[in-house]
């Protein structure tokens, strides 16, 4: 079975509140997962211009502040219409800003959460490691 290959941009988006940090979390409709905002990129794009159209398009979030430029990094394989597909998901953490409105072909539901929270909702493990990395690297 050929192995085809995905790569896919997102935005870990943050907002800092009276309470301490929030992360805002989507439910994927197609997927039924909860993970960060995410999709492919248009041609010509860039990483970041990629992650911060589908950000605005699922979401209504505005970026306002990028909190590093190298993008943290997730793989994964799993299989799509009988065909094994393996994903690379480039995401930026960054301080977003805006009234939410969700793409309703896309996005099921939405919620900002406390990373604590946010862990018990991820689906996938490799989204948890990269919540925890972005609480340690940014939020403390």
């Amino acid at each position: 079975m050929k192995l085809e290959k995905e790569e896919s941009f997102g935005i870990i988006p943050l907002r800092k509140t009276e309470d301490g940090w929030q992360v805002f979390l989507i439910l994927h409709k197609h997927g039924d997962h909860w993970a960060f905002p995410k999709g492919k990129a248009d041609g010509g794009e860039s990483p970041f211009e990629s992650a911060k159209r589908e950000l605005e398009e699922e979401t209504a979030l505005i970026v306002e502040k990028v909190l590093q430029e190298e993008p943290i990094s997730e793989q994964y394989t799993f299989f799509r219409r009988g065909k094994k597909l393996e994903k690379r998901v480039h995401y930026f953490p960054a301080i977003v800003s805006g009234a939410i409105l969700l793409q309703p072909e896309e996005i099921r539901d939405g919620e900002w959460l406390s990373f604590e929270k946010a862990y018990d909702r991820l689906t996938f493990d490799e989204a948890k490691r990269i919540c925890k990395k972005v609480e340690e690297d940014f939020t403390s």
